[in-house]
């Protein structure tokens, strides 16, 4: 391992909370001597309780970091719940959270090593060792987490799983010709499913319109800077999906859109 510890939650930074998850994790490193981890905060302003969302985000964002990382990931409405506690690794890289679906874009791309979180000297507050059901971001994901940064063995932290425990999040309810919008940006910019590679994608290479909360988008826009004018238009984002934006302006605000809007293509 790299010593490499990120962390992605919805929790903001208004309160205490990430500053209890840091501290969980400077807690266990302190056990190994020698050992300098480093935390890097990846966002904590996502949606809440959106774990479609954080996927998205932690698919991106998760992506160019190396081999031998730790991502730890906290978007856990079923928190308390039945809901499995896991770590994966794939490619060398270990994944620490809920197994709501908020991991299940790794088993897309190859096979996931999967463990359960039962490993009872990895848990429990750093001072008390009881373990929160309400917060098990500081007092179970973040000891495991920490551990496994500082060179523990993946099976140390539990029981084998397989990759149903990552969980699966609902599909979204698109047709053959539509797309749903998974994130909206500080910019306004409305990033949806709708990938490039795909049947609809190639489609819409050569040019075409998208109808965004009934109105039509026209694209693709090869920059921001070369937009027509100031209306909307859609281009291929650096994600490889569809997205909607304005030169100078806000799409989202513009056309009124939203994560989980469901845009149309038409037939041409």
């Amino acid at each position: 391992m790299n010593g490499i510890v990120t962390l992605t939650t919805d929790f903001g930074l208004r309160d205490p909370w990430v500053a209890e998850v840091r501290g969980a994790v400077a807690s266990v490193w302190a056990r190994y001597p020698g050992f300098r981890g480093q935390v890097v905060d990846l966002g904590h302003d996502l949606p809440p309780h959106d774990v479609r969302a954080a996927a998205w985000f932690l698919r991106r964002a998760t992506e160019a970091w190396p081999r031998g990382t730790v991502h730890l990931a906290v978007v856990d409405p079923g928190v308390g719940t039945e809901r499995p506690a896991v770590a994966c690794r794939r490619d060398g890289v270990i994944f620490v959270g809920p197994g709501n679906g908020l991991f299940g874009f790794l088993a897309e791309s190859g096979p996931v090593e999967v463990v359960h979180l039962d490993n009872p000297l990895w848990r429990g507050h750093p001072r008390t060792g009881i373990l929160s059901r309400t917060f098990h971001g500081r007092d179970l994901f973040a000891p495991a987490a920490a551990h496994l940064a500082a060179g523990a063995q993946l099976q140390q932290a539990g029981p084998p799983g397989c990759e149903a425990d990552l969980g699966k999040l609902p599909a979204p309810a698109t047709g053959s010709r539509q797309a749903a919008i998974v994130w909206i940006d500080r910019f306004g910019n409305a990033v949806t499913d709708l990938e490039r590679n795909s049947a609809l994608g190639r489609e819409l290479e050569g040019g075409g319109t998208v109808l965004a909360a009934g109105a039509p988008v026209a694209g693709p826009v090869t920059a921001y800077g070369s937009a027509p004018g100031p209306d909307p238009f859609w281009y291929w984002g650096s994600g490889g999906t569809l997205e909607i934006a304005a030169a100078g302006g806000r799409a989202a605000d513009l056309l009124g859109l939203v994560p989980g809007l469901v845009l149309e293509v038409p037939a041409t």
